[in-house]
Parts: C-alpha cells; structure tokens; sequence
C-alpha cells in the first residue's frame, strides 16, 4: 500500500514539470485578450504557436490586427510585443529575445499555421505596421474611432 502511494506521489510530482500545452495556449489567449479587447472593440484571436518560453498569438479587431509575442515567466506568460509581419521572421524574433531554435521553431509553426488562414485575416494582421512594446496609444486611437 505504501508503495502504491509513493508511486502516485512521484507520478504526480513528475507531471508538474511537463508542458501543458492547451494551458499555456489558454493563458496567452487571455493575455492577448486582456491586452487588446474590450466589450466595445472584440478581438478573435489565434492561432497560438508555443516553442520554450516563448509563444506568439495572432489577433484580429475589426479591420486591423497583428501578432502579439509573450514570454513565459515566474509569474506566467507575460506580453513582450506585438507586432505586423516582421515578427514571423526568425531574425526578428531573436533580436526580441527568443532563443535561436525556438525563433526558428516559432516561424515555422506559425507559417504552417497561417496558411490555412483566409487572405482577409492576413491582410489585417500585415496592417500593424512597426513594432510597439507600449499598446496605450493603440487602444487611445481605437476609442477615438
């Protein structure tokens, strides 16, 4: 009996340390929700693509969007930047912190998962034009609208 609780005990120990992928999905979707929606202005967002600690999470809001880059860290998955098309380039990403196979890892997901996206979605996600840490004056533009 005893052998049966410390095997359930190591097993639930062991699985802490294992990714939840459709957790941490979740949390960047909240965390680009937070970030970017509002009951006035809906976000759709997603796809999601997660490589390491890092993820990014493609957004729409009416005729415009982009693509939000999150870091996972001691408190969770955290919004770096957000971003038009320059962030699907591997360089890019590494400039932004991401660590080499992930940037790469990422790019590649997340072309594979953009290409099943209709052509509508990716033009207004290519709309976000430079790159912002700071999303106040794009929320302040949209509720001047």
């Amino acid at each position: 009996m005893h052998k049966l609780v410390l095997l359930a005990g190591v097993l639930a120990l062991a699985g802490c340390g294992i990714p939840n992928i459709v957790l941490d999905e979740a949390r960047i979707r909240e965390g680009t929700e937070a970030h970017f929606g509002s009951p006035r202005f809906p976000i759709d967002t997603g796809p999601i693509v997660i490589s390491g600690d890092h993820g990014i999470a493609d957004w729409t809001q009416g005729d415009f969007g982009g693509r939000a880059l999150f870091e996972r860290g001691a408190h969770g998955w955290m919004l770096l930047l957000c971003s038009g098309d320059s962030i699907r380039r591997p360089e890019n990403l590494m400039r932004a912190g991401v660590p080499d196979f992930n940037a790469h890892r990422i790019a590649e997901q997340l072309a594979k998962a953009e290409a099943a996206l209709p052509p509508g979605r990716l033009a207004r996600m290519k709309r976000f034009i430079g790159t912002a840490q700071d999303h106040e004056n794009y929320l302040e533009t949209l509720e001047a609208k």
